[in-house]
């Protein structure tokens, strides 16, 4: 069997010229700013040209922060990011989806929402080896805030495991439509809180909007819109449960602009209000009395 050949657009020139020296780690114990990326797999960015400035969370308050070659971003799962993109900005970006590996190479063409996807691909997510291992390594040393000195090492490794991943056999991967939906998938769960539409996210996969339903029906099992309504409710569910914030900044935050049509859609999904299922977790949240001795 073949060897697939690495796609032309891996960076491999860019990451030996500029090896990853220092990293920038994402925290989540502040409120994610509204249009801050929060999605619930792993992140990796790198910018490969341009500077790339984001706000982030460290040690519990909010940093600006400048990343160019040579520097990375990392953020756990619903751990935030609030990106500006500039003009001349090219950036790597590697999602760790629960079944697939999104990576992208995007060409940033503003300031807010408008940066173009040029070059992506997806692989299986591998369950053993390296790969798992390290990413597995990276979440235990943010969640225990370990030494910011060993993070270059793995995002190094890590980066090294991705381009091996590439060179896997074409045959070894699911099938074109499979591979697409997820992408698609993907695609919407980091990008759910902006105003996106079944047309606008066929432009960016350079694809009918007419093929992209049939992709969801015969593929994933359900229309376009439900599968971004469920991941648009999904991510309301975990604001309501671990920030205390008002049902017109959840709403906004997951791409509604309408608040009551925001509460209507939520109620429908899940069967309660934001309010009572904000109310059930807390309680659900709450310790729970120690049992009394027994009598002496």
């Amino acid at each position: 069997m073949s060897v697939a050949p690495i796609p032309d657009w891996w960076p491999t020139r860019q990451l030996k010229r500029h090896p990853v020296r220092r990293v920038f780690v994402c925290g989540r114990r502040l409120h994610p700013p509204q249009y801050g990326h929060v999605v619930n797999f792993p992140r990796l960015e790198l910018p490969l040209k341009g500077t790339y400035e984001n706000q982030i969370e460290i040690d519990g308050e909010t940093a600006t922060v400048r990343l160019e070659p040579g520097t990375a971003l990392f953020a756990a799962p619903d751990c935030w990011n609030l990106p500006t993109w500039r003009p001349g900005l090219e950036l790597l970006t590697i999602l760790f989806g629960r079944k697939q590996l999104g990576v992208s190479v995007i060409s940033a063409s503003g300031r807010q929402f408008t940066q173009v996807d040029s070059k992506k691909i997806s692989l299986p997510r591998p369950a053993t080896g390296a790969t798992p291992a390290i990413l597995n390594a990276l979440l235990e040393l943010q969640a225990e805030s370990g030494p910011a000195d060993i993070f270059p090492d793995l995002i190094r490794a890590l980066l090294r495991c991705v381009e091996e991943l590439l060179r896997e056999p074409a045959a070894s991967r699911s099938s074109r439509a499979q591979v697409l939906l997820e992408d698609v998938r993907i695609y919407l769960q980091s990008h759910y809180q902006y105003e996106i539409s079944r047309d606008s996210v066929a432009r960016q996969f350079s694809i009918t909007p007419n093929h992209l339903s049939r992709l969801f029906q015969t593929h994933g099992h359900m229309t376009f819109s439900s599968y971004l309504t469920l991941v648009r409710i999904d991510r309301a569910k975990h604001l309501l449960g671990n920030y205390n914030l008002k049902l017109d900044d959840i709403s906004a935050r997951c791409g509604y602009h309408d608040t009551p049509y925001f509460c209507h859609v939520f109620k429908h999904i899940t069967h309660c209000t934001p309010m009572e299922y904000r109310l059930k977790v807390g309680a659900a949240k709450m310790p729970k009395p120690s049992a009394l001795p027994p009598p002496e």
